[in-house]
Formats: structure tokens, C-alpha cells, sequence
């Protein structure tokens, strides 16, 4: 190939700098015989080649491989192409209408876009009806191009652009120079002699990725926070969220910085395991749990069985009166020495075993008893508090696990040092580690059962893929997420909705139980797709998020420890200084070192920082999770505080605080002048029904392409009609107000007055009073035009949900202010207002969808926190701005997926309860950081011994006790979540207007 021209400039990639890079390219290119010159340009990624001659046969492929074929470094090379080369691939998402089947419509639209000229690869899903299509690197083929194809593949096809963006960067193919000169050789090519193949490495995704890690081996809040600061420490990660309540961490990073293996291994580092939460790690999750369960449960036997005898010993001792007294007098004088005190003991078991001296040192004869019971509880039965304690010295995050294993481990061996020693007889005792580690084995048994108890088990299906058609019979489950094709069943969706219904023709979710009938179904969503799965990732991912409120413990918890150290060493130093110096009476046999290790150890066994750090999670672990049963769905931590604050709830009029199913009530046929100048009737008459009927279907046929409630209501109304609609050629909606259709044979409007205007239609003798007296009656008034002149209305009733009235009532009851907010006119929705209860100023009406947000920001500005509930597509944004979204579950997925609440049961009551469970959550939440706060508040002084002159103290065994008591009694309140009641609801029966407007409609259909 030749140029034909005197130069010709080529896109360069790869150059690092202007000296070297472009130096080296500018020097290939000018050693190509032809080129007289080069000019490359680092900035400019360009380089300009000038040719001898216009006459200069050069290849510009030669041009292009002798650019790439230089080492640019690194183990990367230099690219080069034509300034109108595109290098990507771009992808087209289509929204497809108007396809009947998947058999051969879907087949046909996707073999009409396969064989375009420039696409390389088109897919078509009849399920959500969108075809994909990839184009080809350099392909002048346009969106509009695509949109012909499809309906060029048959009359009743419908296309438009939903999603358009490029592709990642398509490797560059081996580029073979075709040269004059290698074709007329007759030297055979060697294998050097082939063209070098250059890879061009795909630019860097900046973009965040986010990755939910299993992680186990935590036993306490610490050691969450651990892992946290290990996972927040990494270069590449933006946020870190541990959860030591569900054992997971949710990660966001950067991906082209670090992945996600480098992840786990730096939670491995760390001593803990890992694994991403996938449906197998779960299912791996849930088994180590019940391993683990298994284990503390044995520990926690173990260590309750090498202690009781222990503790019974020392009771009697102390109590029997004759052996208190003898274990207190010293029939010897012990100098200190072990030997003396071995001939001793062998001298009572030879000569004089039942002599009073047997009684004076039985604390020498019970030391290798005791020791050998103790022994096994401390680092047997706490070797998993000793292992996590140094995981947190190494990590430098000091938890529970460093206090207990510290605490045990310093009374373990001065009880081990005084029996030895034998200096005080009865003083030093195994009791206070042993009862210690075995509370708490105690405290960890617990909460790994309370984990347990709380988590879901997932089970894969692995077997059904996406438009398979499965048969399912009475009394079975439904396997998978579909639609009914043929038959009827009655589906049992208690789990998920609370209610049980009669599905013909409509979705069917998997896990839900067919009592009755038998129906085919084609499966649209399978494994992690379905409804159930997304409920529980929904609810998993609630769990693992953190309140605001926890930030505040977290905080705490970060400091908490150092601060019991640095208090433990100021005890024992005062009491040690305080005995010594004789400010103090010491007990009898007691030096001043055992008087304050005493203290000292009491005040490090009693800290308890866990019931801090389980405060928050496990009563929003425990709270989702009623909340779930309930039918609604808590999207985690901060939507319950939020919930705790808001005073003014947003309601969406349509859907919403209505039935979301109106019906077309009422038509009326507007008049137009004839030629003779006279007058239609302008209400139409059952003699003309026909004109209403033909006026509905067409109607119903401009409809198909919208999901609007009220376009719905239209399509229901022609079905009655048993007359085919038709398949609209082309489809234009206005947000707000109306839409424009093109059918076979005629152009229909449909929409507000406004819209009608704006479409530059007559509107003939619309009147006024008619339109009134539906308004009135609490109908949505919609006006229908053909050609060029408006030619109906239809009056759409949609009546208000039964427990809108109580809903909005006990609502008011709770101090909250209650708006409603609706594109319907003025009039409808005072109607709506006044039967739901909600005043009427506090009704905005005409407000268009984009509006919504500023109707919020407006309450907000007021310094009101606003809880928005809605459930349509124009809700979105409002549910994302406001303070607390909560969505309708029958709405849509975009409503659902915006809203921090989702109510599954589609109730309007369930609101109602969304508050009151979530403020009961976040009254939980407080009372767990109330006791745990005021428990570390007041018994770390006592046991300090602040009240020792009123000789009030707390023993290291009682110590150990109460810190086993704090973490339970946290745990056991959150647990009392699960006797949620929600409050109970008096429904009023809401009476029926009695006025001539709504018994007597304009035309009833």
C-alpha cells in the first residue's frame, strides 16, 4: 500500500518523555528508506512523516510496524495507527417492543442485528426485552443505524437506545509488513525474520470495586477492629467496614492498585481466615460456625469441670470454721525454703496424718491438686483468648482477648509462685483464673451461638438456568424466580410478602410454595438473580453496616484498653506505696505486693470493652433480622438512627397512599363544530357506545408502551373490549404530562390539558364543569387527542389504600407532620387528602416527577428531617434525597433499590411499624451503651478500690463474674428484639361519599 502523498501523520502511544521515546521513534522512522523526515510529538502523542517524493511507494503499514516494533521499556512497546483508526469497541443497549415470543421474534431481531455490517456480536433477551449490541473497532455504524435494523425486521418491532458507551480497549492484532522488497525475495523468510507481535496493555481501571470477605477466627469487637485497621493500613483501599457481628468485611478499593486475594492475604497475615463471601464461602461459613459453637461448648465443659472442684475446695476451707482457723495458724516457722517444705509434707504423710499440724499446711497438700486442675483451664481452655491476644499485640490493637489472656495469665502464676513458695497458707488461690477464663469461655459460647442463631444458610441452585420452562406441581416449592406461561397456582408468598394469591399469567418467585393448581413457568432469574437471594444480601449487607452511633464505640474501644493498663498500674502502685508506707491496715498474713496485686488484678479482670463493641451490632443484627420476618427490609445501621429522627413523612399520592390499580370509570366524547355549524352532544350517550369502545382501544394501544398506573388502568379497561390492540410504530413520553404515540393509521395524544395545547390540538367544547365534578370525586382526569383535535376525556378513579386513614393517623399520633406530594391536579388530590386525613395545606399537587427533589429540599430547609415513602420510578430521586427513604415493595426495582426501607408487604401500616421497630432498635442500641458505658464506669473504680475504707471491694473471682455478666447481659438484650410486638392498629372503616358525582358518573363503564 502507498501513501500517493508527500507525508502522512500517525496517533503515537506509549512515549514516556520527549528526549528519549520520541528520540527513538523520530530515528526508526527516518532509517526507512523514502522518509525524509520524522517530526514526533510527546505532547502531542503525533508523529509527522515527509516523504522524498510524492512518488515514494512506502508502506504505511511498514510505518506503523517499525514504530512497534521498538522496545519501549518495561516489557511494554510503542503504538501507533491513523488518527481515524477507532481502537474501540463500543456497546448499544436496545430496549426492544413490540416481541412476542422468544422463539422467533427475539431470534429474529438478533439475527437482523448480527449481520449489519460493523456489528460484531448482537444478543437480544426476551425476558427484559433489551438487545446488546457490540460494534466493531472503527465501524461508522450509528445508534440510529440499529434502531432501523430492528425495525426493519418486522412492523411490530419498537427500538431505542437505553445504554451506549465504548468498550475496553480491543488488543491490537499482529500487524504483518507488507513490503515490495520481501515480496520479489528469493531468500526464504527465517524465523527471525517474522513479524514481531506487539500486545498493547490495557489502560489501568481507576474505578472503585467493592468485595464482602468472610472473615472467622474474631472473638471480640477488638478483633474486628484489628482487621479493620489492617484492610484501612493496605495501599488501595478506600474504606473498610468489619463487622464482628456477621464475621464479614465489606471493602471498597482500588482495583488497578490491589485485588482481591491481596486482600485476604493481608486478613490472613494477620492470623485471621478469609474468603470472599460467595454462596460456597457462606455455605463454608455457616460449617465453621457450627464447628465453632461445637468448640466453646466443649472448652467451656472443660474448663467448668477442672474449676468446680476447685471452688468447692476452697468454700469448704473457708467456711468450715475448725479448718479456717487451723489453715490460719502457723504451727511452723517456714523460712521460705521448698526443701523444708517438701520434708515437711512428707513428714505429715508418714508420722502424724491426722494430727492438727495436717490441718496447719493442708494448703501444701492441696497445691499439686490444685495445680493440676488449673493448669489445663488456663492455657487448654484460654489458648484461643492467649493466641488473639497476641494477634492484637502484633497488630497493635489491644482487645478483650489481651485483658483476659493478661488477667489469667498474672494470677495464674502468682497463685502458682505463692503455693511454691507456701508464704501465706489459704490466701492464694487458683480460684481467680480458673473462674475467670471459665466465665469467659462462657461469654464466648454464647455469642458464637448468638451468631449462629441469627445467620442465614444458603442453598445454591445450580441446575436451572435463565428460560428454562419447568412444570410445577401442587404442593411444591417454585424453584426459581419466572413467569407463568400456562396454567394457575396459588403461591403461598408468606416468606417474602406475608400473603398467599392467585397467580395466572403473572411472576412467580422461587422459594415460595404452590398450595394449589399446576402452571408451567419460564425462569427469569436463578441463584444470586432471584428475590430471595437479593432479601438476603439486602439484609447481610444491613447487618454488616455500621450506625453512625458506633463510630462513638469505636472510638471508645480504641482507647479502652491502654486506659484499664495505665489504671491498673496506677492501682497497684498507689496500694503497694500506701502499704508499705503503713497508711494502710494490711489483713492479716497479706504483704503490701499481694494487698495491691490484688487490686490491680481485680480492676484488669472486671474492664470489659466487648459490651461496648456489641452494643450497636448485635442489636441491629437481631433488629434487621425481626424486621425481615415483619416483610420489611432495613438497609443497615444508619436508616434506624435516621428513622429515630424524622418528624415529617413525604407520602406519593399514586401507588402510594392509593390502591396503585385505577380503573376507568368515566368517558366523555368532547363536541366539535359540524359544517353546519351546529353542535355535538358533548357527553356521550349509550347509543354511541360504539365511539367510546373504539376511543378506549385506540386508548389502550398508545399505552402499551408506558408502565404509568393510569396508562394501565386504560389497557385493563380495552381488554373488557375483546378487541386486539395495536403495536405502537413509535413512542414519546413527557415526564408529567402526557405521551405521543404513532399507530398503523393514527397519531394519538394522551395527557393533561396542558399537553394538549402543547401538541397544538383544538379543544373543541371541553367543559369546564365536567371536568370539575370529576375532579371533585377524587378522579384523575385524562384527555385524548387524534389528529388534531381533542376528541375525549376519560375519568380514572384510583380510590385510597384502606389503612392509608389509620396509617396517616397514628402517624399524626406520633408527632410526625404528614405531606403528600402528586403530579394529579389540585382538586384530586385535596379529595385524596381529605379521606386519607391529611390536611389540605399540606397537599402539593402538580408537581412534576423532576420536581419531587425540590419539594423535599424545600421541607429539609425548613429544618424538618423528612421521611419520603413512594414506590414509582419518578420517586427515586426524591427517596434518594430525602433524610429516610422507604419504598413500597409492589413498586418498582429503581424505587426499591434507592430506598434505605423497603416494605415488602406493599401495607401502607407496615410504615407505622418501620418506625416503631426502628426506634425501638435505636432505644436497644442506646440501653446497650447505657449499661455498658455505666457498668465500666462504676465497678472499675470499686474495684480499684475507691470504697476500700468502707471495706468494699470486688475479689479478682467475683471480677472476672461480673465482666462475664456485662458482655452476656448485652448480648441478652439485644436478643430481646426477637419478642417484638408491632403496635396494634384499630382500622376505621372508611365511609363511602354520598354525593351525586360519584354515584352517578358521567358515562359508568
Amino acid at each position: 500500500m502507498t501513501t500517493g502523498s508527500t507525508g502522512v501523520k500517525l496517533v503515537v502511544e506509549g512515549m514516556r518523555c520527549q528526549n528519549k521515546c520520541a528520540r527513538r521513534i523520530r530515528e526508526a522512522l527516518e532509517d526507512i528508506p523514502g522518509v525524509a523526515s520524522a517530526d514526533v510529538r510527546f505532547q502531542g502523542k503525533s508523529a509527522t512523516i515527509t516523504f522524498t517524493s510524492p512518488q515514494t511507494s512506502v508502506s504505511v503499514v511498514e510505518l506503523i510496524q517499525a514504530v512497534r516494533g521498538l522496545d519501549a521499556g518495561l516489557n511494554k512497546s510503542y503504538d501507533a495507527y491513523l488518527p481515524g483508526d477507532d481502537r474501540r469497541a463500543r456497546t448499544v443497549v436496545l430496549h426492544v417492543d413490540g416481541m412476542s415470543c422468544m422463539m422467533n421474534c427475539a431470534r429474529k431481531v438478533e439475527s437482523a442485528l448480527a449481520t449489519a455490517a460493523g456489528v460484531k456480536s448482537a444478543k437480544v433477551d426476551f425476558d427484559l426485552k433489551q438487545a446488546t449490541v457490540v460494534i466493531e473497532p472503527g465501524s461508522r455504524i450509528t445508534e440510529d443505524d440499529l434502531i432501523n435494523t430492528v425495525q426493519g425486521a418486522g412492523k411490530k418491532f419498537v427500538a431505542s437506545v437505553q445504554v451506549s458507551s465504548p468498550r475496553v480497549v480491543v488488543p491490537t492484532s499482529p500487524v504483518v509488513p507488507i513490503l515490495p522488497s520481501l515480496s520479489s525475495s528469493t531468500t526464504p523468510p527465517t524465523t527471525k525474520s517474522h513479524a514481531s507481535i506487539s500486545i498493547k496493555e490495557l489502560p489501568a481501571d481507576s474505578s472503585s470495586s467493592r468485595v464482602t470477605i468472610a472473615v472467622s477466627g474474631m472473638t471480640c469487637n477488638s478483633c474486628a477492629n484489628s482487621v479493620e485497621s489492617a484492610l484501612r493500613a493496605t495501599a488501595g483501599v478506600e474504606s473498610c467496614v468489619v463487622n464482628f457481628a456477621t464475621e464479614s468485611a465489606s471493602v471498597k478499593f482500588i482495583a488497578s492498585t490491589i485485588g482481591i486475594r491481596s486482600l485476604i492475604e493481608v486478613v490472613e497475615g494477620i492470623g485471621y481466615g478469609a474468603a470472599v463471601a460467595t454462596t460456597s464461602a457462606v455455605v463454608q461459613s455457616d460449617d465453621n460456625r457450627q464447628i465453632d459453637i461445637a468448640t466453646w461448648r466443649s472448652t467451656f465443659v472443660v474448663a467448668l469441670v477442672f474449676t468446680f472442684p476447685i471452688l468447692i475446695v476452697m468454700m469448704l476451707l473457708d467456711n468450715i470454721a475448725p479448718i479456717s482457723r487451723g489453715l490460719r495458724t502457723q504451727v511452723f516457722h517456714i523460712n521460705g525454703s521448698t526443701w523444708n517444705d517438701l520434708v515437711l509434707f512428707l513428714y505429715v504423710l508418714v508420722r502424724e496424718p491426722f494430727l492438727h499440724i495436717w490441718v496447719a499446711n493442708v494448703s501444701l497438700i492441696l497445691a499439686p491438686f490444685r495445680f493440676r486442675l488449673a493448669t489445663p483451664v488456663q492455657f487448654y481452655c484460654g489458648r484461643r483468648f492467649h493466641i488473639d491476644a497476641w494477634k492484637g499485640v502484633r497488630n497493635r490493637v489491644l482487645g478483650m482477648a489481651f485483658l483476659v489472656s493478661m488477667g489469667t495469665n498474672a494470677a495464674y502464676f502468682f497463685a502458682v509462685f505463692s503455693d511454691l513458695r507456701c508464704l501465706y497458707l489459704g490466701d492464694a488461690s487458683f480460684s481467680v483464673p480458673d473462674m475467670y477464663m471459665t466465665s469467659s469461655t462462657l461469654v464466648a459460647t454464647l455469642v458464637v451461638t448468638d451468631h449462629g442463631s441469627t445467620s442465614e444458610k444458603v442453598v445454591p441452585i445450580e441446575l436451572v438456568q435463565r428460560g428454562d420452562v419447568l412444570k410445577v406441581v401442587r404442593g411444591t416449592s417454585v424453584p426459581a424466580d419466572g413467569v407463568i406461561t400456562q396454567g394457575e397456582g396459588r403461591l403461598d408468598e408468606s416468606m417474602l410478602t406475608g400473603e398467599s394469591r392467585l397467580c395466572v399469567d403473572d411472576t412467580v418467585l422461587g422459594a415460595t410454595m404452590n398450595i394449589d393448581g399446576l402452571f408451567y413457568m419460564r425462569v427469569t432469574g436463578v441463584g444470586r438473580d432471584t428475590a430471595l437471594s437479593q432479601i438476603v444480601r439486602l439484609v447481610e449487607d444491613a447487618q454488616t453496616s455500621k450506625a453512625p452511633i458506633q463510630a462513638y464505640a469505636d472510638q471508645v474501644a480504641a482507647v479502652f484498653v491502654p486506659v484499664v493498663l495505665v489504671l491498673s498500674t496506677a492501682t497497684f502502685l498507689i496500694w503497694y506505696s500506701l502499704g508499705s508506707l503503713g497508711f494502710v491496715d494490711l489483713p492479716q498474713h497479706t504483704s503490701a505486693f499481694l494487698f495491691a496485686f490484688k487490686f490491680a488484678i481485680s480492676t484488669l479482670v472486671v474492664a470489659c470493652p466487648c459490651a461496648l463493641g456489641l452494643a450497636t451490632p448485635t442489636a441491629v443484627m437481631v433488629g434487621t433480622g425481626v424486621g425481615a420476618s415483619l416483610g420489611i427490609l432495613i438497609k443497615g445501621g444508619e436508616p434506624l438512627e435516621a428513622a429515630n429522627h424524622v418528624d415529617t413523612v413525604l407520602f406519593d399520592k399514586t401507588g402510594t397512599l392509593t390502591n396503585g390499580t385505577p380503573s376507568v370509570t368515566d368517558i366523555v366524547v368532547v363536541a366539535h363544530p359540524s359544517t353546519d355549524g351546529q353542535e355535538d352532544d358533548d357527553i356521550a350517550s349509550s347509543s354511541s357506545s360504539s365511539c367510546p369502545d373504539e376511543l378506549v382501544r385506540l386508548a389502550a394501544s398508545a399505552e402499551l408502551g408506558s408502565e404509568h398506573p393510569l396508562g394501565r388502568a386504560l389497557v385493563n379497561r380495552a381488554k373488557l373490549l375483546a378487541k386486539p390492540l395495536e403495536t405502537p410504530v413509535t413512542f414519546h413520553a413527557v415526564s408529567g404530562k402526557g405521551i405521543s404515540v404513532e399507530l398503523s393509521d393514527e397519531t394519538v395524544h394522551l395527557g393533561n390539558l396542558d399537553y394538549m395545547d402543547e401538541c397544538g390540538l383544538q379543544r373543541g367544547h371541553v367543559d369546564d364543569a365536567v371536568r370539575g365534578r370529576l375532579e371533585a370525586a377524587g378522579k384523575t382526569v385524562i384527555y385524548m387527542g387524534l389528529c388534531d383535535r381533542v376528541v375525549a376525556l376519560f375519568g380514572i378513579s384510583d380510590a385510597a389504600r384502606p389503612d392509608a386513614k389509620t396509617t396517616v393517623a397514628q402517624l399524626h399520633a406520633r408527632g410526625m407532620a404528614v405531606y403528600m406530594v402528586t403530579g394529579d391536579n389540585r382538586r384530586t388530590a385535596h379529595w385524596i387528602a381529605e379521606q386519607v386525613g391529611i390536611p389540605v395545606h399540606h397537599v402539593m399537587a402538580e408537581v412534576l416527577p423532576s420536581n419531587k427533589v425540590a419539594k423535599v429540599q424545600e421541607l429539609q430547609a425548613a429544618g424538618r428531617v423528612v421521611a419520603m415513602v413512594g414506590d414509582g420510578i419518578n420517586d427515586a430521586p426524591a427517596l434518594a434525597q430525602a433524610d429516610l427513604g422507604i419504598a413500597i415493595g409492589a413498586g418498582t426495582d429503581i424505587a426499591m433499590e434507592t430506598a434505605q426501607m423497603v416494605l415488602m408487604k406493599s401495607a401502607l401500616k407496615d410504615v407505622v411499624v418501620a418506625f416503631d421497630l426502628s426506634q425501638t432498635i435505636y432505644r436497644r442500641i442506646q440501653i446497650n451503651f447505657v449499661w455498658a458505658m455505666g457498668y465500666n464506669i462504676v465497678l472499675l473504680p470499686l474495684a480499684a478500690g475507691v470504697l476500700y475504707g468502707f471495706r468494699i471491694q470486688i475479689p479478682p473471682m467475683f471480677a472476672g463474674a461480673a465482666m462475664a455478666f456485662s458482655s452476656v447481659s448485652v448480648v441478652a438484650s439485644s436478643l430481646a428484639l426477637k419478642w417484638y410486638q408491632p403496635p396494634t392498629t384499630h382500622h376505621s372503616h372508611r365511609h363511602r361519599s354520598d354525593t351525586a358525582d360519584e354515584r352517578t358518573p358521567l358515562l359508568h363503564v
